[in-house]
Order: C-alpha cells, then sequence, then structure tokens
C-alpha cells in the first residue's frame, strides 16, 4: 500500500521546549507494510508506517500496532489527515494525496493499530523508494514547438498549468480533457477550428486562452459544463468570431474577458449580468452601437478602440410594433424568463433561431419581434474606473437598448437616464 502526497512532520514536544518547527512539509511517498526480512513468516511479523522523502530515500518507519493514539479524518474529501502516533510524540500530516488512497489507507492504519490481521491484504515490502517515487509532481508544463509535444509519452496528471504553443494543432489532444487539475490552459498560437462538446474532466479551469487560432464560434462547453462555474479568464482574441452568443453572459465569475480583432458587431444585450467582470476588451472589431446592458457594467479598464461606432444615431425608433405579442413571441419570452433549459433537438427549428435574438428591456424582461429601439450615448470614463482605450476624439459610445411594451416606453420617454426593474 502506497500513497503519494504531502508530508508535514510536527514533532509535540518542540512546543514545550519553546521551539519553533522550522521546515515545511515535502513531498513524499508513504507506505504502509512490513520489513522485507520479515516477508517470509507474516504472523507475528510488525507492521509499520514508512514515509521516504527526496532526502531520505531510505524513508522513517512508525510502527503501528498499540502505536497510533488518533487518527483525524474530518478533511479525508479534501485529502488531507493526519495520524498521531504515541512513539514518537510525532504527528504525520498529510495533505494533497488521492482522497479513495487517503482513505483506504487510514482504514488499514487503524485496523493495524488494533492488531487485526490483515495477512491477506497486499502490503508494501518498505524497500526504499526510487527517486521518480520521491520527487515533487510536475504542476507546469510549456511546449513551445512541435518537437517538445509529448507524443510518445504522457502529460503527468499533477499538471495545473499547460501552456502548448506554436504547434500547429488543428483538434484539441484527448488527453488534455482528462487533466483533472488544471486551473490554467493556454492554447494559443495554433490552428484550433474548433473545440469539443466533451471537456471530460477540465472542471478547474479558470484560465482559458485562445488567441490566435482559427475559431469561428466560442465553444458552448463553457456553459454547458462546470466550466461555467469557474472561468474567470476567457481570452480569444485573433480569431474569427463571427458572432458572440448570449449563453456567455452565463459565465458569473467571469472577470476578465478578451475578444479583440474578431470581425463581430455587437455584444450580447444581456451583458449586464456579468457583474464580476472587471476587465474587458473588444478593440478592432466591427461594433457601431453598444447594447443598454454595457452601462451596467463596473470595470476596471475597457478597450473599445478602432471600432466604428455611430455616434449620429439617437433617439427612439420602431413605436409602432409595441402591439399585442404573437404566441411564438409569449412562448419565447417565458423560457427566456424561467431559464428553461433546451438544446436544438427539443424545440422546432423556428423557435430555437427565434430564441437566439432575444433582447432584454430595462425592465428585465426580454422580447423579440414585439419590441421598440432606442439609442442613447454613455460616457466612457463613467464605466471604468482606471483607464479605458479608444480611438482619437472618441469619449462617448452609442448605446442601444428596446422596450418591451407601451409602459416602458413611456418610463423611458419621462427618464431616458433612468434604469428600472419590476
Amino acid at each position: 500500500m502506497r500513497l503519494s502526497c504531502e508530508v508535514d512532520v510536527v514533532n509535540r514536544l518542540l512546543p514545550s521546549h519553546n521551539v519553533r518547527k522550522a521546515k515545511r512539509g515535502c513531498h513524499a511517498q508513504v507506505s504502509l507494510g512490513r520489513k522485507p526480512a520479515a516477508s517470509a513468516s507474516r504472523s507475528g511479523s510488525q507492521l509499520f508506517l514508512m514515509v521516504c522523502t527526496a532526502k531520505d530515500r531510505n524513508g522513517a518507519k512508525y510502527v503501528i500496532k498499540n502505536n497510533v493514539s488518533q487518527v483525524f479524518a474530518k478533511f479525508v474529501s479534501e485529502g488531507k489527515a493526519t495520524i498521531r502516533f504515541k512513539e514518537p510524540e510525532q504527528d504525520l500530516c498529510l495533505s494533497k494525496a488521492d482522497p479513495l488512497q487517503l482513505k483506504s489507507l487510514l482504514s488499514l492504519v487503524r485496523a493495524g493499530a488494533q492488531g487485526q490481521d490483515l495477512d491477506r491484504v497486499t502490503l508494501s515490502s518498505l524497500a526504499p523508494a526510487s527517486t521518480k517515487q520521491v520527487e515533487k509532481p510536475r504542476t507546469e508544463l510549456t511546449v513551445t514547438s512541435r518537437k517538445e509535444y509529448p507524443v510518445t509519452s504522457r502529460f503527468p496528471a499533477s499538471l495545473e498549468v499547460l501552456t502548448v504553443h506554436s504547434c500547429g494543432m488543428k483538434r484539441l489532444d484527448p488527453r488534455i480533457l482528462h487533466l483533472s487539475r488544471i486551473h490554467t490552459l493556454d492554447l494559443s498560437l495554433n490552428a484550433l477550428t474548433s473545440l469539443p462538446d466533451d471537456w471530460g474532466r477540465l472542471s478547474c479551469v479558470s484560465t482559458l486562452i485562445l488567441t490566435d487560432n482559427q475559431l469561428s464560434e466560442i465553444p458552448s462547453a463553457l456553459w454547458k459544463s462546470q466550466l461555467c462555474e469557474t472561468i474567470a479568464v476567457l481570452d480569444v482574441r485573433n480569431n474569427h468570431i463571427a458572432t458572440i452568443p448570449l449563453q456567455i453572459c452565463e459565465l458569473h465569475k467571469l472577470a476578465c474577458l478578451r475578444l479583440d480583432n474578431n470581425g463581430f458587431d455587437s455584444l450580447p444585450p444581456t451583458i449586464g449580468k456579468l457583474t464580476n467582470l472587471k476587465e474587458l476588451a473588444v478593440a478592432q472589431n466591427k461594433i457601431k452601437v453598444l447594447p443598454a446592458g454595457f452601462a451596467q457594467l463596473r470595470l476596471e479598464n475597457l478597450d473599445v478602440s478602432d471600432n466604428p461606432f455611430d455616434l449620429s444615431v439617437e433617439g427612439v425608433t420602431g413605436e409602432e410594433r409595441l402591439v399585442f405579442p404573437t404566441l411564438m413571441e409569449c412562448v419565447a419570452r417565458a423560457i427566456r424568463k424561467y431559464r428553461i433549459p433546451y438544446t436544438e433537438e427539443d424545440l422546432f427549428p423556428q423557435l430555437f433561431h427565434y430564441l437566439a435574438a432575444a433582447r432584454q428591456c430595462w425592465c428585465g424582461n426580454f422580447c423579440f419581434t414585439c419590441s421598440a429601439r432606442y439609442f442613447s450615448h454613455v460616457s466612457l470614463r463613467h464605466l471604468v474606473s482606471n483607464s479605458y482605450s479608444a480611438s482619437p476624439g472618441i469619449t462617448t459610445a452609442p448605446i442601444e437598448g428596446f422596450l418591451c411594451s407601451q409602459h416602458c416606453l413611456t418610463r423611458f420617454k419621462n427618464n431616458p437616464r433612468a434604469y428600472w426593474r419590476n
């Protein structure tokens, strides 16, 4: 029985001698077994817990039977536990361990401490650990050319940061989808045209960088998987994304969004729902007007340079469309209002595409064709707390919004700069 984890040995006598613990824990291999000399006659042989580190590959051994005073396993599901020995008076603090393996080890330690028979359990021979077994797991890997790409070898399962640059990758390597500890994934400067819907175990990614690829759309897996609750930085600059989907506003933890140089002409009308967004870059696109929800953002940094803003538009248009909504409109409004989940297979095509054109009124309700449109201007300086970048001479941006009813139209005309909710 072997376990790779972080180990911190705490001597309980140090505080009584007014001595502080000098060093921190280190990576180690923890083994439970019997000495090789006693393997021939297991009955009556002593059971040991051995801790091998890079500095001590032969390992420190602790007797198990009648020598474990307590096992602290409250946080075993997080890969943490503490084993308290009677002699020597030390605590073995384990962390960063596989929860299932740790739980199994603690179960055997308890059984061995009580003198139970473990002859049917496969135990370690307590041989000295190899260098590979005690070296610290690799958490970062950077690949900058095809020659460096691990074709025949595996990606280390312990990776937390993976950077793959300039490798001409056209499809995502399936092995990357099984690196469950990754929190930063950088796949820039490749030739990716799409990403798979199945993100495997990528449930911890908070930073996703896909700049300088050939993507034509933002991967839908971002809001169809657990990534919806983890993504904080999304960078898709220098791609060919023609449309920013409405669902991107469901990434509630998104703090940094970079969409420069893609060629889209509008932002989602519900962008104001990104309450944690602090940095937004949409330079070098074809945006003429910004959605009204843009004014709800509280940004620290903003870049809207090199966009063909149309500052001449202002006022209300399409008042004649504010009639009683059709059945199609009523159904679509209900689906959006109550956030009813759906896929393309659940709805007939006309309704599915109709839902993609959702607009949000300032009252909070969604509307579609039955709506009036208004234009206004907003000061860029009032939207940011630090700095903003815009084309020369541009200090304001045009805002486009929609009104879902005659009631909202009247309220808007009475106070165009107000913001309300039902």
